[in-house]
């Protein structure tokens, strides 16, 4: 990985203690966002992670590989600053050169990445759905969605959920709203909307959302999401509609998470949004 470098230090005792140095340059395996940590290039699974203790793990297994190396070659005692100890400092280190580093992100997961599907590293995946993108039968859904809903409702769904799977959704200015009694099968759907896009959608608060009190409204979009869902929304009050007015039509915006520096991303998430009050919308 080209962020750090391994270092050699010998004492007089005979001890060599290697350890991650860190560079000051822009990389191409780390990502920084809001001067926090955002996604780390794996090699051997083919994707990106955003989960900051692969770090760790991938450096501290660099650092054990070169070790046992350094051993072949040198009869002195290898002193390791394992990351995942943080006695170390390494750790540390790690999280200060972080913070100091300026933004260096693209963003991930912008269109479905299928089972089948072949990725490169400039594609900028990290995750994947558990199943293959191919032609087969559906009897059931089939089914279900003639007894819930007319033809024409159908045809609306089936067209959202159309235009995420061709990636075309996140350049569409419009959300579906469903609404109907409790029972009239909103939460069925819904359900089946997030099995559907396991790993790529988010649950959201449209309140919060058009609140002009709530600064951490946009959190849940941190992960970028290509769905949103909320079973039972209400929009009934609407206090300020300039945050969800720029996710709908994908502007990018500031995004702020808790205790984080704030930063600016395109929302692309394709909202679904339940209520039992048609009325207020």
């Amino acid at each position: 990985m080209d962020f750090y470098q391994i270092r050699e230090r010998n004492s007089k005792k005979g001890t060599t203690e290697i350890y991650p140095d860190f560079r000051v340059a822009r990389s191409k395996d780390l990502m920084i966002r809001g001067r926090s940590f955002y996604a780390i290039w794996d090699d051997e699974k083919g994707l990106w992670s955003t989960d900051e203790y692969d770090v760790q793990r991938l450096i501290d297994k660099d650092l054990l590989e070169y070790k046992n190396r350094l051993a072949e070659k040198i009869d002195n005692v290898i002193h390791v600053k394992y990351m995942s100890d943080y006695a170390s400092n390494s750790w540390s280190q790690y999280r200060n050169y972080i913070f100091r580093i300026s933004d260096n992100a693209h963003q991930l997961d912008t269109s479905l990445t299928f089972l089948n599907t072949e990725v490169k590293k400039k594609d900028y995946v990290s995750r994947r759905l558990p199943y293959s993108l191919e032609e087969g039968n559906c009897e059931a859904f089939d089914e279900l969605m003639s007894t819930l809903y007319d033809p024409d409702e159908r045809a609306k769904l089936e067209w959202a959920i159309g235009a995420i799977v061709a990636g075309e959704a996140k350049d569409i200015q419009k959300f579906i709203v469903l609404y109907g009694t409790a029972g009239s099968g909103k939460s069925t759907f819904l359900n089946i909307i997030q099995k559907l896009f396991e790993g790529y959608y988010t649950t959201f608060e449209a309140k919060a959302l058009t609140s002009s009190s709530n600064s951490f409204s946009t959190d849940v979009f941190r992960a970028n999401p290509l769905v949103a869902v909320q079973h039972d929304g209400d929009l009934s009050k609407i206090e300020d509609n300039t945050k969800l007015n720029s996710i709908i039509s994908h502007e990018e915006m500031t995004m702020n998470e808790k205790y984080k520096p704030s930063y600016t991303a395109r929302a692309n998430c394709f909202l679904f949004m339940g209520t039992n009050k048609p009325e207020n919308h």
